[in-house]
């Protein structure tokens, strides 16, 4: 007979019961308590009680393990194909994700739960009030909550690789902990008070949780709607319009509390390479987020080839403005209109910032390189969708490969190319992520000149590219309109 507490537990979430109970059986539980036990012994061995130590480590663990688990979780039950079953059941897609989000990790909640007299102990010892005990575990909590939605969209998004997510999460961690590592936290602090001043510190530590709190809510509810609507995007296309807006206040707030003691120009171009560098990889995110399956543009293209010429008078009662409302909100519409309006969303926001510089030859750098990076952006969304549309034999992994390997080709065959120039223009040349080599000073007549031709070469082959998909989607549903009739 099950005891109390366990019964609650089954009555108020099945799901996690079912985690748990698969999870915490004695063999894993010995184990987790014995790691945690050895762990904490070399930490003190070896480390010195250096608390910065045990924060990162008690942050790589349940980062790393975490979404590693989570990840290798969803892909055990999509091969399986219980993932199905599960959502057949009555339980609600909040129970059944919360369910993973606290099942599935459990034994590594387990293992730094027994850590906890350890971390207290070495906080009190390096002169640290309690507040800084129970300011890094919420802390933590936050980061686990955004990594941890975040790698099961990206399990539901298909990227099932484990080793890679938590790869990803690793890289991420990485930087950090090798300028951080060595150092004390209370030196850290002291400097970032310093440099930042108190108040300004809070308001940019607040600002930075609020906007990990916020991103998790938004993840989300575009998990849920996943788990609901495999079939479906991830986001609507009017979500992606005022997650861009937020997204680019949030930052654009964020950078002028972070670099506001700079000098006026070096703080511009220092924003500008973050932004161009972070956007991206957020724009990565959105495409992938707004792409309907292959399927669903197959049908998309069938129906409407089939609806243009079979109902002529809808054409002359514009049928051309129906298209273009169904490329600007349609679900199952290709979604390179509704990125470009995202990127002119972006671009609006960064230009009026920029324009309040006096200086006019400053303002025309800055447009410039954000013009160029926004131009790569929307081009490698129009490649996006010709892998996406790729057959179905290719797996995820392999789409996200072939993307990564057109994303890094220009740079490594030009790197390999004897060119010989000044360094500014190798740097441009040579570059995907040509915004990087970018300075307050490199931007001379030659670059600008240099900088105009490469926008306009963009453009071209924008032009180019955007008529191949055309012809693509078309051709598409053609063909299986044929196969229809015949």
């Amino acid at each position: 007979m099950p005891s109390k507490p366990l019964v609650n537990l089954l009555n108020w979430n099945p799901q996690l019961f079912r985690e748990i109970k698969g999870r915490l059986t004695k063999r894993n539980v010995a184990i987790a308590i014995s790691v945690s036990l050895l762990c904490q012994f070399l930490v003190m061995l070896l480390s010195q009680f250096k608390i910065l130590n045990l924060h990162w480590i008690f942050l790589a663990v349940m980062l790393i393990g975490g979404v590693y688990m989570l990840v290798e979780n969803i892909a055990k039950e999509k091969h399986l194909g219980t993932l199905n079953f599960i959502r057949l059941s009555p339980q609600s897609s909040q129970n059944i994700l919360l369910g993973k989000l606290l099942g599935v990790p459990i034994l590594i909640y387990l293992a730094v739960a027994i850590s906890l007299p350890l971390h207290l102990w070495a906080t009190i010892s390096s002169g640290l009030s309690l507040s800084w005990f129970f300011g890094f575990y919420g802390v933590l909590i936050t980061f686990c909550c955004f990594f941890y939605n975040l790698s099961l969209l990206f399990a539901f998004l298909g990227v099932t690789q484990a080793w890679l997510i938590a790869t990803i999460t690793g890289i991420f961690l990485l930087s950090g902990i090798t300028q951080l590592f060595d150092n004390e936290i209370y030196y850290v602090i002291r400097a970032s008070i310093i440099y930042f001043g108190t108040k300004e510190l809070l308001i940019l530590s607040t600002t930075i949780i609020l906007g990990l709190i916020l991103g998790s809510y938004w993840i989300w509810k575009a998990l849920n709607h996943r788990y609901q609507n495999p079939n479906d995007t991830i986001i609507s296309k009017k979500q992606s319009y005022w997650s861009m807006v937020y997204f680019h206040l949030y930052l654009l707030f964020l950078l002028i509390n972070v670099s506001y003691k700079l000098p006026g120009h070096i703080f511009l171009w220092e924003s500008l390479i973050f932004l161009c560098t972070i956007n991206f990889f957020w724009f990565l995110l959105v495409i992938a987020l707004l792409s309907p399956q292959r399927q669903s543009v197959q049908d998309w293209a069938r129906y409407r080839h089939q609806r243009i010429n079979n109902d002529e008078t809808a054409i002359a009662k514009g049928l051309a403005i129906s298209l273009k409302q169904d490329l600007i909100w349609g679900k199952k519409s290709p979604p390179l209109v509704a990125i470009g309006i995202n990127l002119v969303i972006t671009g609006v926001i960064w230009s009026s910032w920029i324009l309040l510089f006096y200086d006019n030859y400053t303002r025309l750098r800055a447009i410039l390189t954000l013009i160029l990076s926004l131009n790569l952006i929307l081009i490698y969304a129009v490649i996006v969708q010709f892998v996406l549309l790729m057959k179905a034999e290719k797996t995820a992994i392999g789409k996200v490969g072939i993307l990564g390997g057109l994303i890094s080709l220009p740079s490594i065959a030009l790197f390999l190319l004897p060119i010989r120039t000044n360094s500014n223009l190798n740097s441009l040349l040579r570059s995907t992520f040509s915004w990087l080599s970018s300075t307050p000073y490199s931007y001379n007549s030659t670059i600008i000149n240099l900088t105009l031709i490469t926008i306009i070469a963009q453009w071209i082959v924008l032009t180019l590219v955007t008529l191949q998909l055309t012809r693509k989607i078309r051709k598409l549903g053609t063909s299986n309109s044929q196969k229809l009739l015949t």
